[in-house]
């Protein structure tokens, strides 16, 4: 690790020198804060270049899912499977829900090797898309591009 995507820009960057910043999958909901969301996106206006871009990319998990639509597939291999469920218990609120990691790993090498589950919990951001433009907009960043993927992903491309 580099740096922290907090103050990575703060830190790493001359103000108004950067010609992109990207921040995709779905880090911006693994923030702490939803201040420490809104600070990364003024760290980015500020670190752009005129004319520069940024790309944010996150999962729009603001409606809760229910059912079998609680279960997302992250990503597959041969050897391994990793699958997210996400749970909104008693005491979530309208800004985090519990996302469980569910992950498959077998060692290829082994003809009939075994599975082998790990599973890991955390609390992560709800960001809804308008709150998310409202603070894009707040930090001097203009939308230029949107698009909306399975699963809640949503990409945004800005220009300053």
């Amino acid at each position: 690790m580099r740096a922290d995507v907090r103050t990575a820009l703060r830190e790493l960057v001359r103000p108004g020198s950067a010609a992109a910043v990207v921040c995709l999958g779905d880090t911006l909901t693994h923030l702490p804060t939803r201040g420490d969301v809104a600070a990364l996106f003024a760290d980015a206006a500020a670190a752009l270049a005129p004319g520069g871009t940024a790309v944010f990319g996150y999962r729009d998990l603001t409606v809760p899912l229910t059912g079998t639509d609680r279960f997302l597939p992250v990503r597959a291999t041969e050897d391994r499977i990793m699958t997210c469920f996400l749970e909104y218990p008693d005491d979530y609120n309208d800004y985090t829900v519990v996302v469980h990691d569910l992950i498959h790993t077998r060692d290829g090498t082994h003809p009939g090797a075994d599975w082998t589950l790990t599973a890991h919990s955390y609390r992560k951001l709800r960001l809804s898309h308008a709150w998310l433009l409202e603070q894009l907009r707040t930090a001097g960043l203009r939308v230029r591009h949107e698009e909306s993927g399975p699963g809640g992903m949503r990409t945004v491309v800005l220009g300053r």
